[in-house]
Formats: structure tokens, C-alpha cells, sequence
């Protein structure tokens, strides 16, 4: 097994698309803690209330009630032959015959059965195939059958032009710094990954999940983002394992003065006792999230939020189930060393530059 998983092939896409994508779930969608995420709620909340209404209202319609379009899109995107702008794969999205964009928003939802009649059925905007096909999620049935009925190609062309407004209208300004530090994270993770095992590579990437990947996966997507720092996202479409993972710090305009920003962020978040409190508690065994808020009495919301910072900072090791998706939460005690180490070399650096400056003046 750990063979196979060594021969798996391991892209890494720095591209536009993929943040706009992002961007776009992430502004609109209300169930997601926008404050957890660096870049903070208000900036996201910015973004949605400077979106003119009328095209908010269908990016809400065509995305439903957790944006799920916006999410299954990366996954179609990851079948697109490149390179990874707006442009380029929008343009390629509108070649697309509709019954299969259809069915690749209804994969997200759901693993499609073997039946293809069936799929073809629903896609097309049968109510008695979406409901055996939907048959676990009966509430999605109805907001599905309003999108594929439809004319055909209706579909398609909405939600390329709900893309194309919106990046134009709204994420425009910030496209430009976002590609570069992605092209740049993506370039150096794809030779990390070469000839590595991919679980360590995701491990890697994402600060510390610890995620088997599970059988059927024939091609492993690495998807570095600057909008979705500390976190991480894993998904599945078909054969296709996608990680969107943070961009690391050195790829986001820095003064080289400065200390290194992750040994800034790791000693920030040793700064507070709850955050403490957590760690020396995932020291004594892995637990999770409802379980640390339990212990100590307060909203798991609290606790996502620090535990945010723990994960940026690389302290906390996250154990996904493949199977329910249930994640419990440990320690990463060799970051302190590599902490200690690189704070001594800044430190170090600084004395023999002053040394130096004194020996010249």
C-alpha cells in the first residue's frame, strides 16, 4: 500500500480560478467562521456587501445554502487541462458539454450511483431520479431540481457569467498579489513532493493534518492558498484528492529584516494560557474539538478560534478518518526545536550584522 501511494501523481496548481473559487464560497457562505481565517470576517463581509444585488442574489441562488456550486467547481476545474487563470479555464468551462457540468455540482453532493440512466435522469431534471439519487439528502432535492430545469446550456452560461461579474466587480484587486504567492508556493511544493510519500507531503503542506488517503484516489491535487490561511481543505471528486493548504509565509511580501513570520506567529500563539491550556491537554492524548471545549467551559467557537492559531503556528497534528471525515487533535512538539533553532539563527544574525556595522564605522 505505502508503494502505490508513493507512485501516486502529486500536482501542485498555484492558479487564479481556484482562489476566486474560494473567495467566493468563502464570502458568501454564513455557516463558515469567517474570523477564524486570517485574512478576518470583516474582510470577507467587505467583500459580499460591495457585490451589487442583483448579482449577489444569484451567486446565492446558483450556489445554494452553503455554496456548494462554488465549492464542486474546483473539482470540475481539476479536470481542465490548464493553466490555472480565470480566463483560460472560464473559457474552457463554457466548451463543456452542460449535462456534464450538471453532474459534476451533483457528484459534490453525493457518490453517484453505477446507474447511468439514472444519472442522466436526474441531471436532467428528473424529480423522481434526483430523489433516488439524492436519496440520502432529500432537503437538496428541490434546489437541485430548480438549477437543471434549465434550458440546456442556461445553467452553464449563469454561472460563468456570475464568475466573470463577480471577479471583475469584486475580487479584481486582490487577483494579482494572490496569483503570485500561490505560483511561487506551488512551484516549490511540486519539488517537495517529487518522489516523496504523498501523506507526508499533505502533512507538510497543511501544518500538521495527518490524513490517509484512501483507495480509488489516482491522482493527488495540491491547491496552496493565500485567502484560506491557517486552514485547509480536502475534497474528493471521482478519482481526484484535492488539498487546498495555506501559502506559507515566505511567499507573502515580507520586509528581510524581519524575523522569520512563523517563529513570530508560534511564539504569539504560546502567548495566552487557554491556548497553553490546550496544548498541554493534547500532550496528555489526542481529543476533539467538543471535547477540549467541554474542558475547558468554553464555545467550541473559542476553541476552533485558538486552535486556528495553534495550526498556523504548526503546533497541532490533525488525525482525519478518511471514512467520516472526523478529525481529533494532538501535539507537534518537534516545532519547538526547529523554532528554537531558527530564532538563535535570527537572533545570531543580527548580533554579527551590528558586529560588522561597528568593525566598518
Amino acid at each position: 500500500m505505502t508503494q502505490v501511494r508513493r507512485q501516486l501523481p502529486v500536482e501542485a496548481v498555484g492558479g487564479s480560478i481556484y482562489e476566486l473559487l474560494l473567495t467566493i464560497w468563502l464570502a458568501f457562505d454564513s455557516g463558515e467562521e469567517q474570523n477564524s481565517f486570517e485574512l478576518g470576517g470583516d474582510w470577507f463581509k467587505a467583500l459580499a456587501e460591495s457585490t451589487d444585488a442583483d448579482l449577489r442574489s444569484e451567486i446565492e441562488f446558483l450556489g445554494g445554502g452553503q455554496c456548494l456550486t462554488w465549492c464542486a467547481l474546483r473539482g470540475l476545474v481539476a479536470f481542465a487541462p490548464g493553466p490555472y487563470d480565470v480566463d483560460t479555464v472560464l473559457a474552457w468551462i463554457e466548451t463543456l458539454d452542460p449535462a456534464a457540468v450538471r453532474e459534476a455540482l451533483l457528484a459534490y453532493e453525493c457518490t453517484l450511483p453505477d446507474d447511468a440512466r439514472l444519472v442522466d435522469r436526474a441531471v436532467a431534471g428528473d424529480i423522481s431520479a434526483l430523489e433516488s439519487v439524492l436519496a440520502d439528502k432529500p432537503d437538496s432535492v428541490e434546489w437541485y431540481r430548480q438549477l437543471f430545469e434549465m434550458d440546456e446550456g442556461e445553467l452553464r452560461h449563469r454561472l460563468v457569467d456570475a464568475l466573470r461579474r463577480w471577479r471583475t466587480d469584486v475580487f479584481a484587486p486582490f487577483e494579482a498579489d494572490f496569483a503570485q504567492a500561490t505560483a511561487e508556493a506551488a512551484r516549490a511544493t511540486q519539488a517537495l513532493a517529487k518522489g516523496a510519500d504523498p501523506e507526508r507531503v499533505i502533512e507538510g503542506v497543511t501544518n500538521g493534518l495527518d490524513y490517509r488517503i484512501p483507495p480509488g484516489v489516482s491522482r493527488l491535487v495540491l491547491v496552496p492558498s493565500v485567502v484560506l490561511r491557517p486552514w485547509a481543505v480536502i475534497d474528493r471528486y471521482r478519482d481526484v484528492l484535492m488539498v487546498a493548504f495555506p501559502v506559507a509565509d515566505e511567499y507573502i511580501g515580507t520586509d528581510p529584516e524581519a524575523p522569520p513570520a512563523w517563529v513570530v506567529k508560534l511564539h504569539k500563539a504560546l502567548g495566552d494560557e487557554k491556548r497553553l491550556r490546550i496544548l498541554r491537554r493534547l500532550s496528555e492524548s489526542a481529543t476533539t474539538l467538543d471535547d477540549l471545549a467541554e474542558i475547558l467551559d468554553v464555545t467550541k467557537s473559542t476553541v476552533h478560534h485558538h486552535v486556528g492559531l495553534l495550526r498556523s503556528a504548526g503546533l497541532v497534528r490533525v488525525v482525519i478518518d478518511p471514512v467520516t471525515g472526523a478529525k481529533t487533535y494532538g501535539p507537534r512538539s518537534s516545532v519547538l526545536p526547529e523554532a528554537r533553532r531558527a530564532l538563535d539563527e535570527y537572533l545570531t544574525a543580527g548580533f554579527e550584522s551590528q558586529t560588522t556595522l561597528r568593525r566598518e564605522a
